[in-house]
């Protein structure tokens, strides 16, 4: 099947079964129910309808947020028109957006930002974004395709942007929730507590807003070490530590405190500062060649086991003055993660040395500070023209680390106490960026925007390394630095105030950097580069936005086109080293539908699909793929479709709600060899009620039917790890709410 005809039968299907959400509500009043817009902030101009938007958006508000149990990005991606989320556990995830990765599990394409403060990449050592608890929040909104005037760096796929609530000058409230559940097969029990304090101090001026959360994971799966008689061989041969228990288990406690500060009528400041912990207790990971979710990493010779400890705190202030005819903006922000990963990689690193396995651990910690300021000005002009003219300023620091040893009997260690592997290395980038957009009404219904941003970096590495797998001990410093400009084009035609049509050619980029040094004594280094240079992409979307049926249906249909060059590569040398190169080109076309409609005054159905289509469009010996070849990471075909009864019993207001996502099969490389991910199809389940006015109840289900669908599976190391969505889980949630 060709993709015009692909493209027509998503089209026949959007209108029949589709899910996800948009960026409406279900609203009532004298005249019967309508669906009721929700305003974003997107476009960095305040407030703005989407049928202003010319490109491709999905939003959750908080009530949606609320009746789905969204508390992390798993919730609600995979649930998106061209969109994919895979989940690695803690910190340990890839965001795919529309196709655009060349190495799903640790490709960073998707920017990722907490209201106006970037946090992209700032997850586990080896990419990942921090799975901060979406906890008291207002709006999530997921542009999809490049953002590289408005965003920047990082945002060449799309963004994802997660917006708190702001703290309500108005009144005193407050909100305190506990919920446990079971997880199905190797799970077990999961508690979590939350608790939401808006204080205003002084009325109408001054007012702080507190959140506190602790979540408690049950893990899936188990380590099987110390019953395995393959283990134990090994363990007998290099007097390694095995046990067996559970595995993945882990704990997320966080916090929020927003302060907001209403000057005068013109100038308001908020300053915000948010932290959160996790501890996971196990790889969250099973290995293929075994029965079930299961593991058999050795223990260290102390008897501690694989870990993960991940801290984020997230700091930032916000100044805003109107005055009149322009408005000004100041965002300045500092976001700071420390990672410590501790993991058994005896079975990786065993065969290279002439054995299956044994007692090797590798332990990964990195801490990374990141400082950002962005001024912008933005008009509201009498007459045709208005312009957003903005400054960005970047300083990221990061330090990382790597150190292997042996963690067996030291009079059965081959090494003999030596050193095996030890390295540190830093990654340091200044940036500074300037942006604008300029939109011009070029008649009462059809506006022009345009586009640009000038970016300009500096980036170096400073590395020491030393042990016996690198060759004894070696320091290096590389750096490096580039120039360049992205732009931006769109039509949006708004015939009326039910619908739009639109066009876009948009760009987005990442920064490259200078290329680590590897230790040519023990590598071949020939063709690795010096330098690893920025990728860019090139968008083309039309899309329309319908609303109708009297407000009671809309309907979002986007066809996009994108050519992607310099992307780079990463690959492992014979030696274990990864090398990056930029040695690739690929397409992605595809196509989006998504909306909701009122079945009823009390029943609302959203819907959502997309094809997607991406391949290289050039050989790369560095991917060893052809030209045609697939994507990794991303499904072909993905659909969801949601409906939700909201209505009274007794008097009380009760809601049910079921969602329904189907993901289809990706593989993790672009041979599409070994066992393929995805192609699985899950529903959720939940119910609400208010008992009375201040305590309400919801019983969940989520992956009612225990379906066994894999997120990832790895094929760079081949090792034949892998990752399992969370089985069926079922539980229940109590709230009770005070004041407003």
């Amino acid at each position: 099947m060709n993709l015009s005809n692909k493209a027509k039968l998503a089209a026949v299907l959007g209108g029949l079964c589709a899910g996800g959400f948009g960026a409406q509500t279900a609203s009532a009043d004298g005249a019967g129910a309508v669906l009721q817009e929700i305003l974003v902030t997107a476009t960095k101009r305040g407030d703005a309808s989407t049928l202003d938007i010319p490109a491709s958006i999905s939003v959750a508000d908080e009530d949606l947020i609320s009746k789905r149990g969204m508390v992390g990005m798993e919730d609600y991606l995979r649930t998106l028109p061209s969109t994919n989320f895979l989940d690695r556990g803690a910190g340990r995830n890839g965001i795919i957006i529309r196709g655009v990765t060349a190495s799903p599990q640790d490709d960073i394409a998707v920017g990722v930002y907490i209201d106006e403060t970037p946090v992209t990449g700032m997850g586990s050592l080896a990419g990942g974004n921090p799975d901060l608890k979406f906890i008291d929040m207002q709006r999530i909104e997921v542009l999809r395709g490049p953002q590289g005037t408005l965003y920047g760096d990082g945002s060449i796929a799309g963004t994802v942007r997660v917006i708190p609530n702001a703290p309500d000058l108005s009144g005193f409230s407050a909100e305190v929730a506990g919920a446990t559940s079971s997880t199905a097969d190797l799970g077990g029990q999961n508690n979590m507590m939350r608790g939401v304090l808006n204080l205003p101090v002084i009325e109408d001026k001054f007012a702080i807003r507190i959140v506190g959360y602790d979540y408690d994971n049950s893990g899936y799966y188990e380590n099987t070490a110390g019953d395995s008689a393959t283990k134990k061989i090994w363990s007998d041969e290099f007097g390694g530590v095995v046990t067996s228990g559970e595995a993945g288990d882990d704990q997320y406690t966080g916090g929020r405190i927003t302060a907001f500060w209403q000057v005068s009528d013109d100038f308001d400041v908020t300053f915000s500062h948010m932290t959160q912990d996790i501890e996971q207790s196990g790889i969250p990971e099973s290995m293929l060649a075994l029965e079930g979710k299961s593991r058999t990493p050795f223990q260290r010779r102390d008897g501690s086991g694989e870990s993960l400890k991940i801290d984020l705190d997230v700091t930032s202030l916000k100044m805003n003055l109107d005055m009149g005819s322009y408005e000004l903006f100041s965002s300045t922000s500092k976001a700071e993660t420390k990672t410590l990963q501790d993991r058994d990689l005896g079975a990786y690193f065993g065969p290279m040395l002439g054995v299956d396995d044994m007692p090797i651990y590798l332990a990964d910690s990195a801490h990374a500070e990141q400082f950002t300021q962005e001024l912008r000005l933005n008009t509201r002009l009498d007459g045709p023209w208005q312009f957003l003219v903005g400054a960005f300023y970047q300083d990221y620091e990061r330090t990382a680390g790597q150190k292997m040893t042996f963690e067996g009997a030291p009079a059965l260690d081959l090494f003999e106490g030596a050193l095996l592997f030890q390295s540190t290395f830093g990654d340091n980038l200044k940036q500074l960026a300037f942006f604008g957009e300029a939109s011009f009404d070029l008649t009462e219904q059809l506006t022009a925007v345009a586009g640009v941003r000038h970016y300009d970096y500096e980036k170096d590495s400073p590395d020491e390394n030393d042990g016996l797998f690198n060759g004894g001990y070696s320091a290096g410093f590389v750096e490096s630095d580039d120039t360049g400009q992205t732009y931006k084009l769109s039509l949006n035609y708004r015939h009326d105030d039910t619908t739009s049509f639109y066009g876009t050619f948009s760009q987005g980029f990442r920064l490259g950097g200078p290329h680590p040094e590897i230790p040519s004594d023990i590598c071949d280094t020939t063709g690795v580069p010096d330098q690893i240079d920025s990728d860019e992409l090139d968008s083309f979307e039309v899309g329309g936005k319908f609303a109708f049926a009297d407000g009671r249906a809309t309907l979002n249909v986007a066809a996009f086109q994108v050519n992607w060059t310099g992307i780079p590569v990463k690959r492992i040398l014979d030696c274990g080293f990864e090398t990056i190169a930029n040695a690739g080109e690929a397409e992605s076309r595809g196509l989006e539908v998504d909306g909701q409609l009122l079945l009823a005054d009390e029943l609302r159905l959203d819907y959502g699909l997309s094809y997607t289509d991406a391949e290289l469009t050039e050989d790369s010996a560095a991917l060893n793929a052809k030209s045609g070849d697939r994507l990794p990471g991303s499904p072909e075909f993905s659909a969801s479709l949601g409906i939700q009864a909201d209505f009274s019993m007794a008097g009380r207001p009760m809601f049910v709600r079921a969602d329904i996502a189907h993901v289809g099969d990706y593989y993790n490389n672009m041979q599409q060899s070994g066992l393929a991910a995805g192609d699985f199809t899950t529903i959720n389940l939940s119910l609400g009620a208010e008992i009375n006015d201040s305590v309400s109840v919801d019983v969940f289900a989520r992956n009612l039917t225990d379906k066994e669908g894999l997120t990832w599976v790895e094929t760079e190391l081949g090792d034949g790890r892998a990752n399992y969505i969370r089985p069926r889980t079922i539980g229940i949630e109590v709230r009770a709410r005070f004041g407003q």
